[in-house]
């Protein structure tokens, strides 16, 4: 099982032409500046930094209630002592 903690559902889009700098990299390519990179922000992206589509399956999710979803992207809710298990096992990335 795999515990995916998100705030969104949808990516994060990057446009190169508003980064600092990109402008002198990318010169005069009008394509180059136009070009979007898709973060993936949901956690179930199998091509993780990039966004693959994944987040479709989170769509419909209900506004404060737990998913986990396996491996093949099943999706289960949990509740009560499962969800406060799963809520414990996150790792604290800021540690």
């Amino acid at each position: 099982m795999r515990v995916i903690r998100h705030d969104r559902n949808h990516p994060f889009v990057v446009k190169l032409g508003d980064v600092p700098g990109f402008a002198q990299v990318a010169g005069d390519s009008t394509k180059a500046k136009d070009f979007q990179l898709h973060l993936c922000a949901c956690g179930l992206s199998k091509h993780k930094p990039f966004c693959d589509g994944s987040h479709m399956h989170t769509q419909d999710e209900e506004e404060g209630k737990i998913f986990v979803y396996d491996e093949e992207q099943k999706r289960e809710e949990v509740a009560g002592e499962e969800a406060v298990e799963v809520l414990e096992s996150l790792p604290n990335e800021y540690e």
